[in-house]
């Protein structure tokens, strides 16, 4: 069985298992935490949510910011005979707090959990009050447990959305690439030559190094295109001549003079392009590595994204431009 269709298929049994509220959600998070290896990704917040979070009183409050708000819980707090202490109204702060057990401890308690020690401790000796321990109501722990059953659902359901599905991606972009290849032979052949050498590039390149150059190549990529369909008649009049690297307006003259939509049709059109082109300048400008500390690297996905960017804005101008 390949790797695609084990992942799939373990999938698959955690979207079940999250649907029975029967099943534990450790034993969840465990199958999800084997898809994250089989499939070399991150698993931060399933490691969290198994062995729990390092939490210390001190710092509760700046962790109530960053730990997920379905950990967050409210403590009533007993004397040592186990009767309810009412807490100071300067103290109020201190009954919100971040649960920072793990996912199996929590799931050990259906009655209740009892906190001794920490919290107890610093409210008595700051605000004189009789406190020996503070109680997590039973409701609150069914909360979170729920709350991690609902993540692990997503996570389970955006697996199976990208392996089942993420081949009729790869086929819309596919068409889109030979649509963009067979245009260009004949509108610019500088660029469908070095954006053939870019697409080998990235399916062969094996380093940071290589997957930045990709980024380059397709900034210069675009710049040839947009040279090859804009013509100096496009110009407004009091308009300066757009420089080599000023794709943008380049693409917007070409398109004011070389279309008959309407105007709030191609104000509209051009604001798409617009978008994707500055979503491509910000890309390029990411991968760049000089502009990055020490130890930074380009991931693959960096320099797919700028491929397929490449392919989509000059697809969409063709297209166009008819």
């Amino acid at each position: 069985m390949s790797l695609r269709k084990q992942v799939l298929k373990l999938a698959y049994e955690v979207r079940e298992g999250a649907l029975d509220s029967t099943l534990s959600v450790s034993s969840l998070l465990r199958r999800c935490l084997t898809i994250c290896h089989m499939l070399k990704r991150d698993a931060e917040w399933i490691k969290l949510e198994l062995d729990g979070y390092d939490i210390k009183w001190e710092t509760m409050g700046e962790l109530m910011k960053n730990v997920p708000s379905y950990r967050h819980v409210n403590l009533l707090y007993r004397d040592i005979y186990g009767n309810p202490v009412l807490i100071p109204h300067k103290a109020r702060d201190v009954t919100n707090y971040v649960l920072s057990n793990s996912i199996p401890q929590v799931e050990g308690y259906k009655d209740g959990m009892r906190i001794v020690g920490g919290v107890t401790d610093l409210i008595r000796d700051t605000f004189k009050v009789p406190i020996g321990s503070a109680d997590v109501s039973s409701g609150q722990l069914l909360d979170i447990i729920e709350s991690v059953r609902n993540r692990v659902l997503e996570f389970a359901n955006n697996i199976i959305l990208e392996l089942e599905y993420g081949g009729i991606l790869s086929s819309i972009f596919e068409e889109t690439r030979k649509f963009v290849d067979s245009k260009l032979v004949d509108i610019c052949p500088s660029a469908i030559e070095k954006l053939t050498k870019t697409y080998c590039d990235l399916v062969t390149g094996s380093s940071p190094l290589e997957w930045s150059q990709i980024a380059f190549a397709c900034r210069d990529i675009l710049q040839d295109f947009t040279d090859s369909i804009y013509s100096q008649k496009y110009l407004p009049k009091d308009e300066k001549p757009p420089r080599r690297e000023e794709t943008k307006r380049k693409v917007k003259f070409t398109l004011r003079s070389r279309t008959s939509k309407r105007n709030t049709e191609r104000e509209l059109i051009e604001s798409q392009i617009d978008y994707l082109l500055n979503y491509f300048d910000k890309l390029v400008n990411l991968v760049n590595k000089d502009a990055h500390p020490v130890g930074f690297e380009v991931e693959k996905e960096d320099a797919h994204r700028c491929v397929i960017y490449t392919y989509l804005i000059i697809g969409d101008i063709l297209r166009l431009l008819g």
